[in-house]
């Protein structure tokens, strides 16, 4: 390790500091001392330090930011991603890369009622195609003499694809459609092999099933005020940026922890209206704070549904058939995040999985941001910012899931059939 010796902290500063090993500096005049380490290895990781795999495919971190230098990085080396937040001997490592996912890509509904006797039978249905709008339900009237779920399910695909074809669906549409026996449970599935519109569960005479037995809350927990409000900030600094224009002017005193809206900026920092808030608050962004961000950790509402490890566990690996003879995953946001291996226990399919809300309020404070941000600049891989909107692992009810917004910088709710940013994280212990 070099030493090297600097007459003032400008002589200091202004010094070109080595990148292949690290250096002690003393400041002559002040008698302080400073390491400026080059690819460190820590026992004790802190948020921002990067997480690797050895030659010997041990679990390593390297102290971050200024410290690591990516081109003396040991080839034999796998970068695996950093370190998110620490609590004790837990250590969260978010992965080196994203991937923007849909959280639902499948629509199924159940037929419980075919007669299977051999006799003719008629069923009428109702599903939404688009056509001519998706606020329309196209009922549908067919027989059928079946004596298996199979029989059944080939009558109801023929009709559909023939209602399909009378409403002038391109073929695209028609190929998405069918219906196809559940032997297991004595039931016709209706599906169509995608989801594209937020009305995809309206149905008659059949029973929306897409959602199975995962549960929901559409309940987004309580604010820092203690309140619950529909501005539930996540990351400080993405809600001071959009409310400073887009928040309230008010028009009479606002007290310390009123149930309303955010107000301006301007307003918080000029009209006498707000002055008990200047008074507490000092700055803008520290009101937001104070006042609007999401209580973290707490267990009401979507912080009382399964964390993202169970969801993975239970959710992520569901899959469905297709009409043209193949098989995809229901929910691509969950499977994206579980679909992560480096070959190594911690490290390992199941280990991966996409962020719960509680995960996402680590990950999205404004201090994590600040620290990951030079490590992950160096090793040049997925940016994280408070700017892009995330999905998270839990359902708000039937067409919404959650996610931090990054619009406006809140835990927010949105339609699964959206594309979001995803990317999984992983918990280790460390000795």
């Amino acid at each position: 390790m070099a030493i090297k010796s600097y007459n003032s902290k400008v002589d200091y500063t202004a010094a070109v500091k080595p990148t292949t090993e690290s250096q002690v500096s003393m400041i002559e005049t002040t008698r302080e001392i400073i390491v400026d380490g080059v690819n460190v290895v820590t026992t004790q990781p802190t948020v921002g330090d990067v997480v690797f795999l050895d030659d010997q495919n041990k679990v390593i971190y390297v102290k971050g930011g200024n410290w690591i230098q990516k081109a003396n990085i040991p080839a034999a080396w796998t970068h695996v991603g950093y370190v998110y937040f620490r609590k004790g001997k837990q250590v969260g490592v978010i992965h080196k890369t994203g991937a923007d996912q849909k959280w639902l890509d499948v629509s199924q509904f159940a037929w419980t009622d075919a007669v299977l006797d051999g006799a003719e039978h008629s069923k009428t249905i109702g599903l939404r195609f688009g056509l001519p709008s998706w606020d329309t339900t196209q009922s549908i009237t067919f027989t059928y003499t079946a004596t298996t779920l199979a029989e059944a399910a080939a009558a109801c695909t023929a009709a559909i694809e023939a209602k399909l074809t009378e409403l002038g669906a391109p073929q695209a549409t028609i190929d998405q459609w069918w219906a196809y026996a559940d032997e297991v449970n004595g039931r016709v599935i209706v599906q169509r092999d995608a989801c594209t519109d937020y009305r995809f569960y309206n149905c008659s005479g059949l029973t929306h099933i897409t959602w199975g037995d995962m549960p929901a809350n559409d309940n987004s927990g309580f604010r820092a005020s203690g309140r619950a409000s529909d501005q539930r900030i996540m990351n400080d600094a993405r809600g001071a940026i959009y409310y400073s224009t887009n928040g309230a002017e008010p028009t009479d005193d606002v007290p310390l922890k009123a149930a309303g809206s955010i107000v301006k900026r301007t307003a918080f920092e000029t009209s006498p209206f707000c002055k008990a808030l200047r008074d507490a608050y000092g700055t803008y962004q520290n009101y937001i704070h104070e006042e609007y961000h999401v209580v973290y950790p707490q267990h009401l509402g979507v912080f009382s549904l399964p964390d993202g490890a169970a969801m993975a566990e239970k959710y992520a690996r569901i899959t469905a058939p297709t009409k043209a003879g193949g098989e995809k995953y229901k929910f691509p946001a969950l499977y994206y995040g579980y679909n992560k291996s480096f070959g190594v226990d911690g490290l390992d399919f199941g280990d991966w999985h996409l962020p719960g809300v509680l995960e996402g309020c680590y990950l999205m404070n404004d201090a994590t941001i600040a620290a990951l941000a030079p490590s992950i600049s160096k090793m040049g891989t997925t940016t994280i910012t408070n700017g892009t909107s995330r999905w998270f692992a839990q359902r708000r009810y039937v067409y919404h899931a959650w996610l931090f917004y990054g619009n406006n910088g809140t835990l927010y709710n949105i339609n699964v059939l959206g594309a979001y940013h995803c990317q999984a994280v992983a918990l280790l212990e460390i000795d």
